[in-house]
């Protein structure tokens, strides 16, 4: 073998090797928190790629009003809740006490979970993973999709802007 071609190839193995970090594991026995948040080894866990109707938003359906962020908490924490979850950490923000997971009970993601039930939508900042899911729950007209919404990031937002009286 060439000696360029060798002092190449590990000059390279190096540099990708300083890129490397070691992947962090959660696991235990959970419980749904909200509409996105699962509560594993004491901690809150935000579940990676989603964004849920918040607690507190509401959607209409048939002209009726209902509680669509609230029961997407629920279906969340009746999904989760006693079962061993095990959650891979996507972002951890110890000075926040912020941890993203892509978590899955049983080998299938929560994520999917949500947005195939139509619990969630998918977050496009975030991933492109589940469009497929959420097509498939809004042809379907599943939970949220079932009704009209404000997408949750909207909501939230016209929710700071009115406590600002605007």
């Amino acid at each position: 073998m060439n000696i360029r071609l060798l002092v190449a190839v590990v000059a390279c193995c190096v540099a990708l090797s300083g890129n490397v970090r070691a992947e962090t594991i959660m696991s235990g026995t959970s419980a749904g928190l909200d509409e996105d948040s699962i509560a594993l080894q004491g901690q809150r866990v935000r579940l990676w790629g989603i964004d849920a109707p918040s607690v507190d938003q509401t959607c209409k359906r048939g002209g009726k009003t209902w509680t669509c962020g609230r029961d997407a908490a629920r279906a969340l924490s009746q999904l989760v809740t006693g079962k061993t979850v095990r959650c891979l950490v996507i972002v951890e923000d110890k000075l926040r006490r912020l941890i993203v997971g892509d978590c899955t009970l049983g080998g299938e993601s929560l994520s999917r979970w949500m947005i195939r039930n139509g619990w969630a939508v998918m977050n496009p900042r975030q991933t492109d993973a589940y469009a497929k899911e959420e097509a498939e729950a809004k042809d379907a007209k599943r939970g949220i999709w079932s009704s009209e919404f404000e997408m949750p990031w909207d909501w939230r937002i016209r929710q700071r802007t009115k406590g600002k009286g605007q």
